[in-house]
């Protein structure tokens, strides 16, 4: 038993699921354990993105999938199905082993992409080696960044392609700069970052990636190796030589423990990681605790989560080393899940949920580039700049999109919320705020302001906000009319849109 407050259980849950649903943190507070609602997490069945992409497609009468029904499959996973942690942490890795459908080669393989997801998903807890190697031989990866294919210069007379040998270094794994374990830089003699390879590791990296083809013209079965198509001959990579005449499979195990156990990977990794589930700016002494975990399980990501996830970080409050922007489609799905959002006419699969590309500017495997939505280390103009503070998130929203994204929850809030029972669309997202209506009904502005408190902003309201908020309760003869604007003030507030 942790003792934990409200508040902290309340922080903990919007940190480790996709958004809380009513009932869920004083579940967790009976339960009162991080660590035992973890554990439980790691075990919890869950659902096939794929399976669910063919049931949107079934569902709609359609013959064929698109990348809208991948996604929007996505979005039934994360609001009605369980084994959040996983799916959190799934998304999460989205963001790391980056693939995207705004790629030509993609675009016409939403099915085979939504497998991809899977892979992510089902071994989001496994060794990160185990994950990386899955990862690799996809042909939805091997695509994406130009492996598939890729032969010796013996065979071409040129070099192989090195994006992918490029990327596994530079955005999967080691990072560009040396690090010490605590994520801080390492400086050389003139106080200059260190690289952490060179063109020539790169140009022998790719040597490594040589000799892998399709499995017919699967883009879903893992790639295979062909030896007779790959560089047989010794290479140096990171100070470390690989010997001639070993195959395609046995190299590419040795590239990725080379990689997987390099001192860069624990705690470049771990930043990551702690950035997408925590907080933008962890202190030192949290990445270094975190990353060696990393280190002693060997990546083992169900250890690496639960210690970030139960670090004494976590429970600190009012403080800018723990807190971060909620990213606008996490925004989404929180909200969504909050309210027990379901679609209309008895439907059982979500359609474009809020004009999501549109509205939030970012869906799953969406990215532009293999560089994800965001740079982890965004660091906008003005205060946070001059106090060295990074805020990724702040890269992706601008004033348009706030306002896009104000407009559609104030439309779901009143014509799918207030107003429900005028319209029945199976093709719409409604909500029933029946608890919050009910206390209205009742006259009951204290139950109200309650609600709003532990539903959205970890049961704490600021009194510039609660005045606001209070002030629409007031103003209104019907009180029930209010409902929907006290909510639509709660989910655009400072207080919501930033988790601390």
């Amino acid at each position: 038993m942790e003792g934990l407050t409200y508040r902290q259980a309340s922080r903990f849950l919007d940190m480790a699921t996709m958004g809380t649903k009513k009932g869920e943190i004083e579940d967790f507070l009976n339960l009162d354990s991080r660590t035992s609602w973890i554990n439980s997490q790691l075990t919890e069945p869950y659902e096939s993105h794929k399976e669910r992409t063919l049931y949107q497609a079934q569902q709609r009468g359609s013959s064929s999938t698109t990348q809208e029904m991948r996604v929007c499959a996505w979005f039934d996973i994360a609001l009605w199905k369980g084994a959040q942690l996983r799916q959190r942490m799934a998304y999460a890795l989205s963001q790391i082993l980056v693939v995207g459908d705004r790629d030509a080669q993609l675009a016409p393989f939403p099915t085979e992409m939504a497998h991809y997801y899977d892979i992510l998903t089902e071994y989001a807890f496994s060794d990160y080696k185990t994950l990386l190697y899955h990862v690799t031989r996809s042909p939805i990866m091997g695509h994406y960044l130009t492996m598939v294919g890729n032969l010796p210069k013996s065979h071409t007379g040129v070099n192989p392609d090195q994006n992918y040998a490029r990327e596994i270094m530079q955005l999967f794994t080691i990072g560009l700069e040396e690090l010490n374990l605590d994520g801080t830089p390492k400086l050389d003699a003139n106080n200059q970052p260190i690289p952490t390879y060179s063109d020539t590791d790169i140009e022998n990296m790719a040597r490594v990636f040589t000799g892998w083809f399709m499995d017919g013209s699967s883009m879903e079965n893992p790639m295979v190796a062909y030896d007779d198509s790959h560089d047989m001959e010794a290479k140096s990579i990171l100070n470390t030589d690989f010997p001639e005449g070993v195959g395609a499979e046995a190299e590419l195990d040795q590239a990725l423990d080379l990689l997987v156990n390099h001192p860069n990977t624990a705690p470049f990794i771990s930043t990551l990681l702690i950035k997408r589930f925590v907080t933008s700016n962890p202190r030192p002494e949290y990445v270094k605790r975190v990353a060696t975990v990393f280190r002693n399980t060997g990546g083992n990501l169900g250890e690496v989560i639960t210690a970030i996830l139960t670090d004494s970080e976590v429970l600190k409050e009012n403080d800018q080393h723990v807190a971060k922007l909620r990213e606008p489609i996490l925004a989404m799905t929180y909200f969504y899940r909050a309210m027990d959002a379901y679609p209309g006419k008895g439907g059982d699969i979500i359609y474009n949920p809020m004009n999501y590309a549109d509205t939030f500017g970012q869906y799953p495997l969406g990215s532009p580039s293999v560089f994800n939505f965001y740079s982890p280390d965004h660091s906008p103009q003005g205060a946070l700049l001059t106090a060295n503070l990074t805020a990724p998130e702040l890269e992706l929203i601008d004033w348009s999109q706030v306002i896009k994204i104000g407009n559609v929850f104030y439309r779901t809030v009143l014509n799918y919320g207030q107003d429900r029972n005028k319209t029945n669309n199976k093709q719409e997202m409604y909500i029933a705020p029946v608890d919050f209506e009910d206390a209205a009904n009742n006259q009951d502005k204290e139950t109200m302001m309650s609600l709003l408190k532990n539903r959205f902003l970890h049961g704490e309201m600021v009194p510039e906000l609660e005045e606001r908020i209070g002030a629409i309760y007031d103003t209104h003869n019907n009180k029930y009319y209010a409902v929907a604007k006290m909510i639509f003030f709660a989910v655009i507030s400072p207080n919501f849109m930033v988790q601390e």
